[in-house]
């Protein structure tokens, strides 16, 4: 498997190690609200909008991104945006009270939250799934869930080691160092990415690249399956990077757990973020992809019940971040691949880029929301609710969707001829 494709499983690797940088840098929000409501008197609703604005920016820049990766390549793409975050990083942790000619907030805001998510956008999901599906024919959805489940390989390990690291040397330290982690991150990215793609399946899509934005734009709306897959993926990022991702340290917390028992609770879920990610990229290649997917959604929403019931339970916590986990970014594989079969792989990037706005979006609605709430009523439970009945909605849309098991090499020739 390995052989027959080397240059193809470099790109994985490469893939795999950038977006685990790059996710766990934006997840380091969720560690650092406890300890920036205490020093600098932030409300929850003011650190969550914070969260907010990252998914938005990240989500509007990616499919941009999407589309200079169809026309350019991958390799300034990938290692400006790394290194773009890792600065940002490192300019978050001069954060200061006492700064005269920028506050805090006004630091938090424009560094940290939106010239860093500029920086995720440009290697985001849909950057990373089209950067690994272009390389691919055979084992496409392995191929694709290995390399993108470097996003809970990153939150795995780097989570719960800025949490143990802030109790240790203070957030400030802490941030400058991994910023400078992300930057050589970067660095080394450039030197093993280029920006050529598989030259066959390049000369079967030129025609596609050669459309503008808008027109890529225009076509894809056009197109029902897109509203399906959108609708569905809006929901997921609400329920995921708005909803869990950003307020399970801060629930963990009000419980009574530990900062660091909320983070390790974080890397266990991120853990098996790799472990569904990859199951799922096996399932997407043998089973229907429409009944995967919306398995799933719905089991997803089954394990919402399970946050009712922590209060102090050590036990229920990592259970629910087990499960969770597991079904977490299970949804990329058999997304990106109905996305292939049915827009084609050529505008690959771009077409995720859209959906990944509205992932995106739902996750900044749902990190607000979440906030908001639990400043209004000083509880999670109507959050956990609606994350609930949205996530069996989304279940609804995914078993909506036709299967299309046309062999990828067709399906690229009836998109060009269309």
């Amino acid at each position: 498997m390995f052989r027959s494709n080397p240059r193809g499983w470099l790109i994985v690797a490469v893939i795999f190690f950038t977006v685990s940088f790059s996710f766990a840098a934006r997840m380091s929000l969720p560690v650092l609200i406890p300890v920036w409501e205490k020093e600098f008197d932030w409300t929850r609703t003011f650190l969550t909008f914070g969260a907010a604005l990252i998914m938005i920016v990240m989500g509007g820049v990616a499919p941009y991104a999407g589309h200079l990766l169809d026309k350019f390549g991958a390799r300034y793409l990938v290692s400006g945006g790394t290194m773009l975050s890792g600065f940002c990083i490192i300019f978050a942790a001069s954060m200061d009270t006492a700064a005269i000619w920028l506050s805090p907030a006004w630091v938090f805001i424009g560094i940290y939250c939106i010239l860093s998510a500029i920086g995720y956008g440009m290697i985001s999901l849909p950057v990373a799934t089209a950067t690994i599906t272009r390389e691919f024919i055979e084992n496409r959805g392995l191929a694709t869930s290995i390399g993108t489940s470097g996003v809970g390989g990153g939150q795995l390990l780097f989570i719960p080691l800025i949490a143990w690291v802030i109790t240790l040397i203070g957030w400030r330290p802490t941030l400058t160092l991994f910023g400078i982690l992300i930057i050589g991150m970067g660095l080394l990215s450039f030197f093993l990415l280029t920006n050529k793609g598989k030259s066959g399946e390049e000369k079967k899509g030129s025609e596609d690249n050669s459309k503008s934005f808008l027109e890529k734009f225009k076509l894809l709306i056009r197109h029902p399956v897109f509203w399906l897959l959108g609708g569905a993926y809006f929901i997921c990022g609400f329920t995921t990077a708005g909803v869990v991702k950003v307020h399970l340290i801060p629930y963990a917390a009000s419980c009574g757990f530990s900062i660091t028992t909320g983070a390790a609770a974080t890397g266990v879920l991120a853990g098996f973020d790799m472990f569904g990610m990859v199951l799922s990229g096996f399932l997407t290649d043998r089973l229907s992809r429409p009944g995967l997917l919306g398995t799933v959604y719905f089991m997803r929403a089954l394990s919402f019940i399970m946050l009712f019931f922590i209060t102090d339970n050590y036990a229920i916590l990592f259970l629910f971040a087990i499960i969770f986990g597991t079904l977490d970014f299970a949804t990329v594989p058999p997304t990106a691949g109905l996305i292939a079969s049915h827009l084609g792989v050529s505008t690959m990037g771009f077409n995720m880029g859209i959906l990944f706005l509205g992932h995106s979006l739902g996750g900044a609605l749902g990190a607000l929301v979440g906030g908001t709430m639990f400043d209004v009523f000083q509880t999670y439970d109507w959050t956990w609710i609606m994350a609930l009945a949205f996530a069996l909605l989304a279940a609804v849309l995914a078993w909506s969707v036709p299967e299309k098991r046309d062999s990828d090499l067709t399906t690229v020739k009836l998109e060009v001829t269309r």
